[in-house]
């Protein structure tokens, strides 16, 4: 019988991986967007093994936390582990974080295939040893790109088409305090105007980016840097 069945070990095992997250995510209220908007955030050991993760990462892959804990990336990705453990181990072996790993396959419980973005990031430990890797999936929707091959061009235009308008300084604010995970009246506190205005710009800022997605806009406050994350 698995351990994790134990209702009292089930819920230790819940608050060890909320507390590895927020211990990451201090401060910031990002993982309730990325519950929101298929978006997610997710820790792995050396060895690969899942050691937290949010919902919007066991939505994606279309299983529950507790059947991630402790398992190995293959395990759950199958033979997409074969595109990711790259990406994990050369964060692993040079300490420096991989922003903009493009994904696309068939994950074993998802019947078509995705297309995902994943920045990861090098976890420390207080002597400077690299114990852990975080990661960011952005799943980006299907409808927005043509079929194969993988959306590298979708993400090379995202970063700012030629044909796309420039965000003001203003917008430029609120785009990476929606990307924190922000409320409009939360956002109109921080910059000190109504929660009117600062509808008005996000209905811009969307005109001008071409898209209607959270997801977009996200991934454009990640890409331009207007929004940080822990390294």
């Amino acid at each position: 019988m698995r351990s994790q069945n134990h209702p009292a070990i089930a819920a230790r095992q819940k608050s060890a991986n909320e507390n590895l997250i927020f211990k990451y995510l201090d401060g910031q209220k990002l993982l309730s967007a990325w519950n929101d908007a298929k978006m997610g955030v997710v820790i792995c050991d050396r060895r690969l093994r899942y050691k937290a993760l949010n919902r919007g990462v066991a939505e994606i892959h279309n299983m529950s936390i507790d059947e991630h804990l402790n398992r190995p990336i293959h395990m759950v990705l199958g033979s997409m582990a074969n595109q990711v453990v790259p990406f994990w181990e050369t964060v692993f072996s040079t300490g420096r974080p991989l922003p903009y790993a493009h994904i696309c396959g068939k994950l074993p419980k998802r019947p078509r295939p995705g297309r995902w973005i994943e920045n990861l990031f090098p976890l420390t430990d207080n002597r400077g040893r690299i114990k852990q890797v975080g990661c960011f999936v952005i799943e980006l929707p299907t409808k927005m790109f043509s079929e194969p091959p993988c959306p590298v061009r979708y993400v090379e235009a995202a970063a700012g088409r030629p044909n796309s308008l420039p965000l003001s300084p203003r917008e430029k604010e609120v785009v990476g305090l929606l990307a924190q995970g922000k409320s409009n009246k939360e956002i109109s506190s921080v910059l000190s105007i109504s929660v009117r205005t600062v509808e008005t710009h996000r209905a811009r800022i969307m005109r001008k980016l071409g898209t209607d997605s959270l997801v977009h806009l996200v991934y454009y406050a990640i890409h331009n840097r207007l929004v940080s994350f822990p390294e």
